[in-house]
């Protein structure tokens, strides 16, 4: 059982290639994006990570998942954060060393947590030689085996959740020594597939799970093997075990669907070129499943039956109402990084709907509205890039303008219930999205929010998919902050900035009479 990390190999599923012929998502769809991701976005704390619910404590592995899913909405991951605070890939540079001691292999390195690292760099676009000291690509190859596989630990035998987010993290890589490992990683995968057509999360022979046969497709097409035998019987096996409601449990015969297999389910049929829309079972698809279970402030239930670790689940479905599967590509900051606004600078309140934005994709100068290409379905809203479907090249010189990041601090990782997903380094027996632990010990339950950390706070970046008019709702130009405010705290802004006035005058008038008397 490896809880840790199963957090952090959750995040490695970002990266692959949207397939060719793909569709984008339906205007539903995008709808249920822009509301994920400012949900994202709200729960964001003051050091730039996240917690696995609104409130708690930041954590390596989730921030790191976080940040991938903000990158699949468009959002670089270096230009989101708050007003006064670090943004996201800030925290994971700074706290990169404390959350590889929180790992559950300490003092050893899991491979996994250094394949999270790299696709968060390659989303960012950042130098993946030097990332808080260590050169991910160079230590990741330094533990392929002779027969393309990857251990868990160095020394340790090849395993499949292993093999398959090295694919993932190295793909975008571009350079010599990284694309030469990707094909016989991809080998040994096919391989490892089990005769009902899942992979497991170790080694064939093991129960084949939902998650990382999604995943595995997905790394599949990212090495370049579209429309292979491997992949159609992935895609069959997925269907088997589809439930009626539209979604996909873990294991075949489980009783209840949940978003983290069924949003790694999703990706993997969005990188095979199909439409999950498409895939009804009992009159219902994969999206809509999704959809059942988001709430109304954009975060998603685990089950219909069990409200966990709302920040990562709301996380996992973010790729898959976007359309986008792993390798996440590179988004441009399409302004400087957020820098930390002085005490009474910069800082206000944003609220109403639609997403804060911290940067544009395929080149738009804001992220206001879609770029033609860019495919977005709602006007204002999150765009979706589907013109890039091969993997981005991202080379040392490509991630020349890497900016300094600010300091922070993390804390562990959240546990959570029995079951697991893809994991980084992840272990059987990880709760949802891989966190350790069984039952209701140690598990993240509804978060309960902290002072301060409700909707409404301020995010940097620009508000996309508000309404726009009069009143308090309204926001400025693209790029501002501070542009709307809550209908009750304008109310009561009005009454003290009345109040403020009032007193001046009186004081003015009192150092006007002395004034005269004095004379």
């Amino acid at each position: 059982m490896r809880p840790l990390a199963a957090a952090v190999l959750a995040l490695a599923l970002l990266a692959a290639p949207a397939a060719a012929g793909a569709d984008a998502p339906s205007p539903a769809s995008q709808a249920r994006l822009d509301s994920t991701i400012r949900y994202l976005q709200e729960a964001q704390n003051l050091d730039g990570g996240f917690g696995g619910d609104r409130g708690r404590e930041s954590t390596q592995g989730i921030s790191a998942w976080v940040a991938l899913a903000l990158a699949a909405g468009g959002i670089n991951p270096r230009c989101q954060a708050r007003p006064s605070g670090t943004d996201a890939y800030g925290f994971l540079v700074n706290h990169f060393q404390r959350g590889l001691e929180e790992e559950i292999a300490w003092p050893a390195i899991p491979t996994t947590a250094l394949e999270r690292e790299l696709m968060v760099a390659n989303a960012a676009g950042t130098d993946p030689h030097a990332f808080a000291g260590h050169d991910l690509v160079a230590e990741i190859l330094a533990r392929v085996r002779e027969d393309g596989s990857l251990p868990y630990v160095p020394g340790g035998r090849g395993e499949i959740n292993d093999a398959i987010f090295a694919i993932l993290a190295l793909a975008p890589v571009g350079e010599a020594a990284s694309s030469a490992a990707i094909q016989p990683a991809a080998e040994w995968l096919i391989a490892q597939q089990n005769d009902d057509g899942g992979w497991a999360w170790s080694v064939r022979g093991r129960e084949s799970e939902a998650d990382l046969t999604g995943a595995a497709i997905q790394a599949l097409r990212a090495a370049g093997r579209a429309d292979s035998q491997a992949e159609r019987r992935g895609l069959e096996y997925l269907r088997s075990i589809q439930d009626p409601d539209g979604g996909f449990p873990e294991f075949a015969g489980e009783p209840e669907s949940n978003v983290a297999s069924t949003a790694w389910a999703a990706q993997g049929i969005w990188a095979a070129g199909q439409d999950p829309e498409t895939w009804l079972a009992g009159g219902h698809e994969p999206l809509g499943f999704l959809a059942s279970l988001q709430q109304a402030d954009g975060r998603l239930r685990w089950k219909a039956s069990q409200d966990l670790n709302g920040v990562w689940m709301t996380a996992y479905a973010a790729p898959a109402f976007a359309g986008q599967t792993w390798p996440i590509p590179y988004t441009p900051c399409t302004k400087p990084p957020p820098v930390p606004a002085k005490t009474g600078q910069g800082e206000g309140t944003q609220s109403g709907r639609g997403v804060i934005a911290g940067g544009g994709s395929a080149g738009a100068p804001l992220f206001s509205r879609p770029k033609p290409q860019s495919k977005g379905k709602t006007p204002g809203g999150a765009r979706i890039v589907h013109t890039e479907r091969a993997a981005s090249d991202h080379s040392r010189a490509r991630r020349g303008e890497n900016a300094t990041q600010p300091t922070a601090t993390v804390s562990a990782e959240p546990s959570g219930e029995s079951g697991r997903a893809p994991t980084f380094g992840g272990g059987s027996g990880a709760g949802p999205g891989g966190s350790s632990g069984s039952g209701g010990s140690g598990a993240t339950a509804a978060s309960t929010r902290a002072a301060g950390e409700g909707p409404g706070r301020e995010v940097s970046g620009t508000l996309v998919g508000a309404s726009v008019g009069s009143g308090p709702g309204a926001f400025g130009s693209p790029g501002l902050h501070s542009a709307g405010t809550d209908p009750g705290e304008a109310s009561w802004a009005a009454l003290a900035i009345g109040a403020a006035a009032l007193l001046c005058a009186l004081v003015g008038s009192g150092l006007e009479f002395r004034r005269r008397v004095a004379l």
